[in-house]
């Protein structure tokens, strides 16, 4: 079986399946630097096709001030451009109403619609309920 192609998980969906992510069993290597990701993560990269999201935040691991962060927010606001096709913007802050510290445009993205938060901690990658 394949990875599932994105327009056919709708945002409410992959909201539900990565809520019932409360822990993790196991750390996935799916990145070539030294970041790990919890059961949740490797869930999504795997269903939505998504390696790229978390080669992206690994590869804002080496920035001096995100590489100092005890805790890295990351956030991936998926909205609908005006011809139809879905952009993003991926951005990482200290805490909550600080400034961006990284912020990368996407022009295009097959991922579902929404704001999606992932954490960092300890050069693991997670999802908010496996925190």
């Amino acid at each position: 079986m394949g990875v599932m192609k994105m327009a056919e998980i709708s945002t409410l969906e992959l909201d539900r399946e990565l809520a019932g992510f409360t822990g993790t069993e196991e750390y996935h290597k799916l990145t070539l630097g030294s970041l790990k990701a919890t059961d949740g993560i490797a869930y999504l990269a795997q269903k939505c096709g998504a390696f790229w999201l978390i080669d992206a935040i690994a590869s804002y691991q080496h920035k001096p001030k995100v590489k100092a962060l005890e805790i890295q927010f990351w956030t991936l606001e998926v909205t609908m451009k005006d011809n139809g096709n879905r952009k993003a913007v991926l951005y990482c802050v200290e805490d909550k109403d600080m400034p961006k510290l990284v912020t990368q445009k996407i022009e295009y993205t097959d991922f579902p619609l929404g704001v999606w938060k992932f954490y960092v901690e300890n050069n693991v990658i997670m999802l908010p309920g496996e925190r």
